[in-house]
């Protein structure tokens, strides 16, 4: 699964939560939060592709971190990124090999996000989101991305809920670790 929306709409916290809920549940669960995977800078000077360096290494470490997490014995994976295009949305694909991908856009109050946003940036960074969220934004019909939207209104564990069941996650089996794995593997 992942979870897709503007800057400051919640994706991590409800990742997050997500993740509890099944790791609660008895399954082994990754949770990943792509923009720690892509914490380098400056980016070199690639002229008019410069932009998409930070888009290529999201996608490319999350194909290794998701291939160790499997290999451990992860059965669900719960991903935070900003996704604006179909080819995006493709890539990401591409990095959770094996994985029957449902893309879930959180929205929220701009009011909300705003005041979210001003509690967690500061600077330039801040301007950027703020002016990003100000921006109209392209029609639907060019970008969904997203199999449904949810609106992030309620606390992070209703949001989960809401979310698992309309994945169709709610109430999977419980996956027991397998004999055969070695146990510094097993999740715990």
């Amino acid at each position: 699964m992942l979870l897709t929306g503007v800057a400051g709409v919640g994706k991590s916290t409800v990742a997050d939560a997500v993740g509890r809920v099944l790791t609660e549940a008895g399954h082994v669960t990754a949770v990943v939060d792509t923009d720690l995977l892509a914490q380098f800078g400056p980016p070199p000077t690639l002229g008019s592709a410069g932009g998409r360096v930070y888009d290529e290494l999201k996608c490319a470490n999350l194909a290794s971190v998701w291939a160790n997490f499997r290999a451990a014995g992860a059965r669900f994976v719960v991903v935070a990124a900003a996704i604006e295009s179909v080819a995006q949305r493709e890539r990401y694909t591409e990095s959770l090999a094996g994985c029957d991908l449902m893309v879930v856009r959180l929205t929220a109050d701009v009011d909300t996000v705003r005041d979210r946003l001003r509690q967690r940036d500061t600077g330039p960074k801040l301007e950027q989101h703020l002016r990003t969220l100000a921006r109209p934004g392209p029609s639907p019909t060019e970008t969904t991305v997203e199999d449904f939207t949810v609106a992030n209104d309620r606390t992070p564990a209703e949001i989960a809920e809401e979310i698992l069941d309309r994945v169709g996650w709610a109430g999977q089996p419980r996956r027991l670790p397998s004999p055969t794995q070695p146990s510094e593997l097993r999740a715990t």
